[in-house]
């Protein structure tokens, strides 16, 4: 069972009814049996255009370093002779979400289009290490800083 609070001073803060939920969940449990509590940060999910533009910046590089280096989708196949057909965005989406899968709670397969900001994150995280090993190309941290420093800080400007 979940229940969801804040933090305050160091402690959970649960609403009224979570608590009285917990309570009778609690209540409910026979004497001496083994249980197990998580307590995790509660991620905000995030917004397509975040994960648009985090990714598709991403592989909008990799793209533009394989186009300079003149590699084709033969470094993509691990293939000795050139294919002549050049990497496209969509084919190297789909190489990287076979290479660096992404698997929900339940273990099901799923896009970034159906991730949390903690998936996204480690998917983003996987790509870069793959991208940085298997064909050294440097991959950014993104600048969670970006906004303030372009002067687009919504608080700072209103």
């Amino acid at each position: 069972m979940q229940f969801f609070g804040i933090i305050k001073q160091g402690k959970i803060t649960l609403t009224q009814s979570q608590k009285l939920l917990r309570g009778h969940f609690l209540a409910s449990i026979k004497d001496d049996t083994r249980i197990v509590e998580v307590i995790e940060r509660d991620t905000k999910p995030k917004t397509y255009a975040q994960v648009k533009t985090i990714f598709g910046l991403a592989i909008a590089q990799i793209v533009a370093e394989f186009s300079d280096r003149g590699w084709d989708s033969s470094m993509l196949l691990n293939l000795n002779k050139p294919t002549g057909i050049p990497i496209s965005q969509g084919l190297l989406k789909e190489f990287l979400y076979a290479v660096c899968p992404i698997y929900d709670e339940n273990d099901k397969w799923i896009t970034l289009s159906k991730t949390d900001t903690r998936q996204a994150a480690k998917f983003f995280d996987e790509v870069r290490n793959y991208a940085a090993s298997q064909w050294s190309i440097y991959i950014a941290e993104p600048n969670p800083n970006w906004k303030q420093e372009n002067g687009r800080d919504e608080k700072a400007s209103g």
